[in-house]
């Protein structure tokens, strides 16, 4: 098969996901547009980086669909077809049906998007090929989770702390990725249930400890956890601005207690100007870096924080 592949991730990470591409065999790739990446098709599934959804094909001809289920090993996939005109969409699934093939939209191994000339490859989208989290409406999605690791530079045996985990998904990643160790934090009853299953359900529950807890009063020692990354309420979905005036400097402060010395930090927040205020006034934390994020509808920054002095053991 000759047709390149189209990589999509969150927009903000494309220059991640290229540089890891590069980095596990010397692939070549270019920007499409923000958040596609052209790729040759000599990478394998496997080779995906996490921070890649969902990966399609150029769409030409029935000969692209049969060469993309030939991609995916399957000859006989079940299929759905997608198109704003309905005459259109009739069409294309008499052609593919023909082929012998199944039109089953809810069960889809190739997902052919007439509009956007693309087949979405179902098997080596990111639920496949990484693992299926049950979500709440603001849960982390697993790319931008991916993304927010990969940021925060992870070493092997580094504790990881999400302190505001939702359903897992950051700490659940990353031990499907890396293999841990990590804290999963949660004051939410509901949520810490789902984090607790999904753990259990991708089999990573020895890697990850959840824990029913507030972000601002952590149950940890001082200096116990080398990474923090989490996704921190927006106030959008969750919270509110005039509550973070008040949240953000108290988790920032329970950070400051329990991360290590050499520690790195990578949170994610929509409320920027009192993300920024917040550090600005604590004592022990500084920003280092920030990259923007589009997914959603939302574009929040993650920003990079580090020590800006050595700590203070407080807490045995």
């Amino acid at each position: 098969m000759t047709n390149p592949l189209l990589l999509t991730c969150p927009v903000g990470l494309e220059d991640l996901v290229r540089g890891d591409l590069r980095d596990r065999d010397d692939l070549r790739s270019e920007l499409l547009e923000p958040g596609v990446i052209r790729c040759e098709t000599g990478v394998e599934r496997e080779q995906l980086p996490a921070m890649v959804e969902r990966v399609s094909v150029p769409l030409d001809d029935v000969a692209s669909v049969t060469d993309a289920a030939a991609l995916i090993g399957l000859e006989t996939p079940a299929f759905r077809v997608q198109a704003a005109d309905a005459a259109v969409r009739s069409e294309w699934i008499a052609r593919i049906e023909a082929l012998g093939w199944v039109n089953e939209p809810g069960e889809w191994m190739l997902n052919i998007d007439v509009d956007t000339g693309r087949i979405d490859l179902g098997p080596w989208h990111w639920s496949r090929r990484i693992g299926q989290l049950q979500r709440l409406p603001a849960t982390t999605p697993g790319p931008v989770a991916a993304g927010l690791l990969r940021m925060a530079k992870l070493r092997d045996g580094d504790r990881l702390l999400d302190p505001c985990a939702g359903v897992g998904t950051v700490p659940i990643v990353d031990a499907l990725l890396r293999g841990g160790p990590a804290y999963s934090i949660e004051q939410d009853p509901e949520a810490t249930r789902l984090a607790a299953e999904n753990a259990a359900n991708l089999s990573v529950q020895q890697s990850v400890s959840v824990l029913e807890a507030d972000a601002t009063d952590l149950p940890l020692a001082d200096a116990s956890v080398d990474r923090v990354v989490s996704d921190l309420p927006f106030g959008k979905r969750i919270g509110s601005n005039e509550l973070n005036k008040t949240l953000y400097p108290a988790i920032l402060r329970e950070i400051e207690r329990v991360l290590t010395a050499d520690g790195r930090c990578v949170l994610l927040s929509d409320d920027k100007r009192v993300f920024t205020e917040s550090v600005a006034h604590a004592r022990g934390l500084k920003v280092s870096g920030e990259r923007v994020i589009r997914y959603n509808g939302v574009t929040p920054t993650a920003y990079i924080v580090r020590r800006s002095r050595r700590p203070k053991r407080r807490r045995a």
